[in-house]
């Protein structure tokens, strides 16, 4: 397996930071949370109600633009490709 893959830390919903994330205990839904050093704030990776998730959208694009592929955006975001996938077609369109 490439050694890309191996991380095991997301990347900050909030900052965009993928190197300053560490775990900060399991949510109200049994899901796993973080915490960001350099933002100090919480979150989860995946949410029952995604509508607080904004900033998704310009984190593809950042990833993107660094020459990252659609499967690696969703293994580092830990999103659904089919998810990473609809925000490239936006991006695209826009």
């Amino acid at each position: 397996m490439n050694s890309y893959f191996k991380k095991a830390t997301p990347i900050c919903h909030h900052c965009g930071e993928y190197d300053c994330t560490k775990k900060h205990g399991i949510g109200k839904a049994g899901i796993q949370r973080y915490y960001c050093i350099n933002c100090r704030k919480t979150f989860q990776t995946t949410y029952v109600y995604k509508g607080k998730e904004v900033n998704i959208a310009a984190q593809i694009e950042r990833l993107l633009e660094q020459h990252h592929t659609p499967e690696q955006i969703s293994f580092e975001m830990q999103i659904r490709l089919s998810r990473v996938e609809a925000y490239i077609k936006q991006l695209e369109n826009a």
